[in-house]
C-alpha cells in the first residue's frame, strides 16, 4: 500500500511544534510535498490552544523549547480529552536512552533523533497515521458495536416484554378458545337434542334443562306468548333449587313494565340485573337475567329467561350460545309444527284414500254382478238367434262388440277388486313347485298366435339350468301374461318380443323385452302407478284401464320379489326378480297359513 496515494493521508492534518523556525520550514516542506496539511507553531502554549481549536491527526513535537518543553506539552495534551488520543512523535537532538524512555512514558508514539532524514520522517509519519486511523476506525467500530449492543439489549428487553405480552395473550386466547370449543360442543349437543325431537313440548323442556346444566344457571324458564304479546305464560322451567316462586314473580314484574312489549319486539337478547327481596326471610337476592326471544319469520314463538348469580354475569360467549340455541329452537319448533301439520294432512289423506278404496270396492261389487248378467244375456240372445236361423251379419257384429265391451268392463271391475284385496293383504296364495321351462312355454302359448297375427316375432330364450321354482302359479301367470300382453300391445309390426329367464345369485331373473319402442325418462317413475297410461306411446294411442302394471307390481311384492323397467335405444325391458332361497319359501308359506 502506498500511503501517500491514500486519500485519507492526503487529508491528514499535522501540527509541527519547534522553537527553531528553520526546522519548522524544513519539516513543513517535506510533509507538504506529500500532500499533508501542516500547521506550525514555535510555542508550546500556542500549540496546546491550537490543538484544542482544531485537533490535528498527528503532532511532531520538539523537546527543548522555552517556557514549556516538549515533555510538558505532551503531558498537557494527553491530559485533555480532545487531544488525548492524538499520536505524538518527538523530534529532538537528545539521543540518550533515558530521554527516549521518558518520551514514551509521557505518551509519545515515536521518537526521531535530529538531525533527521526525510525518508525516516515520512516513514514514521506514515506509520503513526496508519495506526491513528486504524485506532480511530476501531474506536468508531467499538462505539457502533457498543451502540448496537445497547440497541440489541433494548430490543431483547422489548422482545422479552412482547413475548410476555404474547404469552399472556396466548394463554388468554387459549382459554377463550377452550371455552369457545366447550360452548360449541355444548351447543351441538343441545342442538342435536332439540332438533332430533319433533315434539314441541320436548323441545322446550330440552332447551331449558340443557341451559341450566351447561351454563350452571340457578334456573331457566320458557314462556310462550301470543302474537300481540298481551298474554305471556310460563310453560316450562328447570331450576337448581326448591324455591319456585321468586323466578316466576320476577318474570311477572318484568312483564308489567310499560315498555316491555316493545322491547320484546325489537331486541333479540336483553341482559339486566334484578334485586329480589324475599318478604318471608327478608333475604335480598341479586341475579343477572338474560332474556332471549325466539323468533319465527318476525313472529315471537316464545322467550327464554336465564337466571344466575349477579357475580357471574353472562359473558359474550354465553350470550352468543343462547342466541344460537334460540335460533335452533326456532328451527326445531317450526319443523315440529310442520311435522304435526304434515301428520294431520297424511292422516286426512289416508282417511280420504280409505274412503276412495271403500267406495271403489263397493262400486266394483255392485257392478260385477250386473255386467256378468249382461254377458250371460248376450250369450243367450246369440244362441236364440242361432236357433231361429236368423244370421244377420250386423246383429252378430253388434253382439260381439257388446260382449267384448262387457268383458272389458268385467275385467276392470275384477282388477279393482284384486287391487283392493292386495292392498288389504287378503289375497290367498297357493304354493306349487313348477318346472320353469315347461311352464313359461305353456303360459304364453296364446300370445305366440297373437304375435304372428300382428306380424311380431315372439322369442323364448331360457337358460338350460333353470331351477325348480316354488311359488303361487296363479299370481306368477298373471304377472307374465300381463307383461307379454303389454309387449304385444305396444310392439310395432316387424319388431321382436323376447322372453328370457336365468338364475343369478339365488334369484330368478325373468325378463320381457320388446323392440321398436321407448318410454320417455319422465314416465318411467310412474309406470306402475294405478290408472296411469303412457300417452301416445309409439304407434298405439293411450288406452286400457291403467291397472295392469299396478296389479303386476302388487303381485310381485306379494311373491317377495321385485320388478323394474328400463328404456334403452328402441327397446323396453321389464325385469322380474324372484328369490329362490329356502327361507323365502317358508315366509311365504307362513303368510299363506296366516
Amino acid at each position: 500500500m502506498d500511503l501517500f496515494k491514500s486519500s485519507s493521508i492526503h487529508s491528514a492534518l499535522i501540527l509541527l511544534i519547534d522553537d527553531t523556525p528553520d526546522n519548522l520550514r524544513l519539516l513543513a516542506k517535506i510533509l507538504e510535498s506529500k500532500g499533508f496539511k501542516v500547521k506550525k507553531t514555535v510555542s508550546g502554549k500556542i500549540a496546546i490552544q491550537a490543538a484544542q481549536i482544531e485537533p490535528p491527526d498527528l503532532i511532531l513535537l520538539d523537546i527543548n523549547m522555552p517556557e514549556l518543553n516538549g515533555y510538558e506539552v505532551c503531558q498537557q495534551l494527553k491530559s485533555q480529552e480532545k487531544t488525548a488520543n492524538i499520536p505524538i512523535i518527538f523530534i529532538s537532538a537528545l539521543d540518550q536512552t533515558i530521554d527516549k524512555i521518558k518520551a514514551f512514558e509521557l505518551g509519545g508514539a515515536d521518537y526521531i533523533t535530529k538531525p533527521f532524514q526525510e525518508l525516516e520522517v515520512l516513514a514514521r509519519v506514515q506509520n503513526q497515521l496508519i495506526i491513528y486511523r486504524q485506532r480511530q476506525l476501531l474506536i468508531t467500530q467499538n462505539h457502533q458495536l457498543h451502540q448496537e449492543i445497547q440497541e440489541r439489549q433494548q430490543a431483547q428487553a422489548a422482545l422479552q416484554a412482547l413475548n410476555k405480552s404474547f404469552e399472556k395473550q396466548i394463554i388468554e386466547r387459549t382459554e377463550e378458545l377452550q371455552k369457545s370449543l366447550e360452548f360449541e360442543a355444548r351447543l351441538k349437543r343441545i342442538t342435536d337434542t332439540v332438533r332430533d325431537s319433533l315434539d314441541e313440548e320436548k323441545i322446550w323442556q330440552a332447551a331449558v334443562a340443557e341451559l341450566v346444566v351447561g351454563l350452571e344457571l340457578d334456573c331457566c324458564y320458557a314462556t310462550i306468548c301470543n302474537n300481540d304479546l298481551k298474554t305471556c305464560a310460563v310453560a316450562h322451567e328447570y331450576r337448581n333449587n326448591s324455591d319456585i316462586d321468586w323466578g316466576i314473580n320476577c318474570i311477572k314484574q318484568v312483564k308489567s313494565w310499560v315498555g316491555f312489549p316493545t322491547k320484546l319486539r325489537t331486541e333479540h337478547c336483553t341482559q339486566f340485573c334484578w334485586y329480589f327481596l324475599n318478604s318471608e326471610d327478608k333475604n335480598e337476592r341479586k341475579y343477572a337475567i338474560l332474556l332471549c326471544q325466539i323468533f319465527d319469520d318476525q313472529k315471537i314463538l316464545g322467550s327464554l329467561w336465564l337466571f344466575k348469580s349477579v357475580t357471574k354475569a353472562f359473558d359474550e360467549l354465553e350470550v352468543r350460545l343462547v342466541k344460537q340455541l334460540a335460533n335452533q329452537c326456532a328451527i326445531a319448533l317450526r319443523q315440529a309444527r310442520l311435522y304435526q301439520a304434515a301428520q294431520a294432512q297424511v292422516e286426512e289423506l289416508q282417511r280420504l284414500n280409505q274412503l276412495k278404496d271403500d267406495f271403489l270396492c263397493s262400486i266394483s261389487h255392485e257392478l260385477r254382478n250386473p255386467i256378468a248378467n249382461i254377458q250371460s244375456f248376450i250369450q243367450l240372445l246369440e244362441a236364440e238367434l242361432t236357433s231361429l236361423k236368423q244370421h244377420n251379419h250386423k246383429i252378430s257384429q253388434y253382439l260381439a262388440i257388446l260382449y267384448e265391451e262387457s268383458a272389458g268392463e268385467l275385467q276392470l271391475i275384477q282388477d279393482l277388486l284384486d287391487l283392493q284385496y292386495l292392498n288389504a293383504e287378503f289375497y290367498p296364495l297357493q304354493l306349487t313347485t313348477i318346472n320353469l321351462s315347461d311352464w313359461i312355454l305353456y303360459t304364453i302359448e296364446v300370445f305366440m298366435i297373437q304375435s304372428q297375427q300382428q306380424h311380431q316375432n315372439l322369442q323364448i330364450q331360457l337358460a338350460p339350468d333353470l331351477p325348480l321354482l316354488t311359488t303361487d302359479i296363479s299370481s306368477l301367470s298373471r304377472i307374465l301374461r300381463e307383461l307379454v300382453k303389454n309387449a304385444c300391445k305396444y310392439t310395432p309390426p316387424g319388431e321382436n318380443i323376447t322372453v328370457t329367464a336365468h338364475q343369478q345369485d339365488n334369484q330368478l331373473h325373468l325378463c320381457v323385452v320388446n323392440s321398436g319402442v321407448e318410454i320417455p325418462e319422465v314416465e318411467l317413475s310412474r309406470i306402475f302407478d294405478k290408472f296411469y297410461r303412457i300417452p301416445n306411446m309409439g304407434h298405439v294411442s293411450a288406452g286400457g284401464t291403467g291397472l295392469g302394471l299396478a296389479l303386476v307390481k302388487k303381485l310381485v311384492e306379494l311373491l317377495s320379489g321385485s320388478i323394474f323397467v328400463e328404456s334403452r335405444t328402441r327397446e323396453v325391458c321389464f325385469t322380474l326378480v324372484l328369490p329362490l332361497l329356502p327361507h323365502i319359501h317358508e315366509d311365504t308359506v307362513k303368510k299363506l297359513d296366516d
